[in-house]
């Protein structure tokens, strides 16, 4: 093999590593758990702009796991449905921007009634608590589900 393939097939190789290890996310394991009081089920219904999970029941500290690798332009957002005892509340359950820097590789969810909250590797408890998602009124829960590239308006009692 010639000097000049070698060198090339190496270069390769290294912009291959360089490129996995800071260009793309890596994979990303992600647990959402029902910590809801009085042995309330959660049901949950979770998606992508490209995956949906479907609808998930999950009993008094049940819980549900997904994998998924980000996109390498930081978009990636999962967001979720999450229905107990007649109540409706959404959430934005991965958000590239926001969760990357918390859970690079593994993310844990604890759903309450106040809002989900984030496992923190540095404390070691689940304090990285966040409020449901705004509704847009007091009447209508909104959300804007992109779905092949097309918005539809999912409205909810």
């Amino acid at each position: 093999m010639s000097p000049f393939i070698r060198l090339a097939l190496l270069l390769l190789l290294l912009l291959k590593t360089t490129c996995d290890a800071f260009f793309f996310p890596p994979r990303v394991h992600m647990k959402v758990s029902n910590d809801l009081e009085n042995g309330l089920v959660l049901t949950t219904h979770c998606q992508s702009k490209n995956d949906d999970l479907g609808v998930i029941s999950l009993p008094k500290g049940g819980t549900f796991e997904l994998n998924f690798k980000p996109n390498i332009f930081a978009t990636t957002l999962y967001f979720c449905r999450m229905d107990w005892n007649g109540a409706s509340h959404y959430f934005d359950i991965y958000i590239y921007n926001r969760d990357y820097d918390h859970c690079p590789h593994t993310c844990w969810w604890s759903v309450k009634e106040g809002g989900p909250c984030l496992y923190d590797i540095d404390s070691g408890k689940y304090d990285l608590c966040y409020p449901w998602n705004k509704s847009q009124n007091n009447r209508f829960a909104c959300m804007i589900l992109a779905s092949s590239g097309v918005a539809r308006l999912a409205m909810a009692p």
